[in-house]
């Protein structure tokens, strides 16, 4: 999983930080998702949802858990 220029400004800004194990939990993830037929997808981990490009396998965004509470989330399928 690759994570796009916007998602790694929204990590720096909010101070998010993705170690080995929450990489290799997050690849899991997004196969899951494949093998689902997931386009895009939201990834709720620990502190943080992501939305993921299933098919580029790329993080387009990312959003620390005080984001989520009134937040709506669109164009996904799962």
């Amino acid at each position: 999983v690759k994570f796009s220029n916007h998602a790694v400004e929204r990590m720096t800004s909010r101070g998010i930080h993705f170690g080995p194990d929450s990489i290799q939990r997050l690849n899991e993830a997004v196969n899951r998702a494949a093998a689902k037929g997931s386009k895009d997808t939201l990834v709720l981990m620990d502190e943080a949802a992501l939305i993921v490009s299933v098919k580029n396998k790329t993080v387009v965004t990312v959003m620390d858990k005080t984001a989520l509470k009134e937040n709506v989330f669109t164009n996904i399928d799962s």
